[in-house]
């Protein structure tokens, strides 16, 4: 007797009885995406198969799977290249491959995903450069691609990207300088470019990301001034800006940072006093100035700071 695979435990079916959903995530599974049939289920529109032992490639058959709306291998064990085939599902709202073993450079092919919304792939091995050609992903609302070895510059064109939340580029090997295009994002809440070899200023159209609330450019070889323009942050709650050679006085506009938790500014080049408008930063529990070149008295507004963590 045959038993329909719609009876079984993660698997739905429509109404015609064709499978179009797999949702088997934590289910302990092992082996190989070899086997999965993919010819055989035309009609699949989600496939989670998340947080198992998975390994091997990802099958350039996958690229069969046209109807798909959204595809989630995270935290497998998933090596090789991803397959160009993987453009073909121009479906796709949501991907996800991040944490597992992967590498090669980011197919161009996925540049064909025009629907696509969420794009995950840090915790891998990528490496070359971040395509530039991603900026045609103009519905993507988040972009992370963090703790991998990609190199090269950070396209300008990820300045289209106009209703991208969340972008994390961080822990690469990134050089070149930030592009001023990332001003546009305006929907932008968290902007992440720590851990990389990135060069030049802080670009001053990042004080248009009206929204952003997380601003993290640490640990690269950033110089130049700290725009004064970051005092348009207003909704700003971690600003961190450490360990890179930025130069100049702090600006006072910070002071309008009303918002602002954590203030990491160590490890740079800056001289002139401590602003007295960072007494008006109420919010504030953490602030780090150590190892530049500051001078002058502690300002008493300092005082203000109630919630300073000793």
């Amino acid at each position: 007797m045959n038993v329909s695979p719609c009876s079984w435990h993660g698997i739905r079916c429509n109404k015609a009885g064709r499978v179009h959903s797999v949702n088997l995530t934590s289910y302990g599974l092992k082996g190989t995406l070899q086997e999965f049939p993919f010819s055989s289920l035309p009609k699949l529109v989600y496939v989670d198969l998340s947080a198992n032992e998975l390994y091997g490639i990802i099958p350039p058959q996958i690229g069969q799977l046209s109807k798909l709306i959204y595809l989630d291998l995270q935290i497998n064990l998933l090596s090789g290249k991803i397959p160009p085939e993987i453009g073909l599902l121009t479906n796709l709202r949501t991907l996800h491959l991040n944490d597992n073993k992967l590498n090669g450079s980011i197919p161009r092919e996925m540049c064909q995903l025009r629907l696509l919304e969420e794009l995950a792939l840090h915790m891998n091995r990528l490496y070359d450069s971040i395509p530039s050609c991603l900026g045609n992903l103009t519905n993507l609302f988040w972009l992370s691609l963090y703790n991998n070895s990609l190199s090269g510059s950070i396209p300008q064109e990820i300045g289209k990207l106009s209703n991208l939340v969340e972008l994390y580029l961080d822990t690469n090997c990134l050089t070149g300088s930030i592009p001023s295009t990332l001003g546009y994002l305006e929907n932008l809440t968290v902007l992440n470019i720590f851990n990389n070899q990135l060069s030049g200023p802080i670009p001053e159209e990042i004080g248009n990301l009206k929204n952003l609330m997380v601003l993290s450019l640490k640990t690269n070889n950033l110089s130049g001034p700290i725009p004064a323009s970051l005092g348009r942050l207003t909704y700003i709650e971690l600003l961190h800006l450490y360990q890179n050679q930025l130069s100049g006085s702090i600006p006072e506009e910070l002071g309008n940072l009303s918002s602002l938790v954590d203030l990491e500014l160590s490890q740079n080049q800056l001289n002139g006093s401590i602003p007295a408008s960072f007494g008006l930063l109420s919010r504030l529990k953490i602030v780090f100035l150590r190892d530049n070149q500051l001078s002058g008295s502690i300002p008493h507004e300092i005082g203000n700071l109630s919630k300073l963590l000793s």
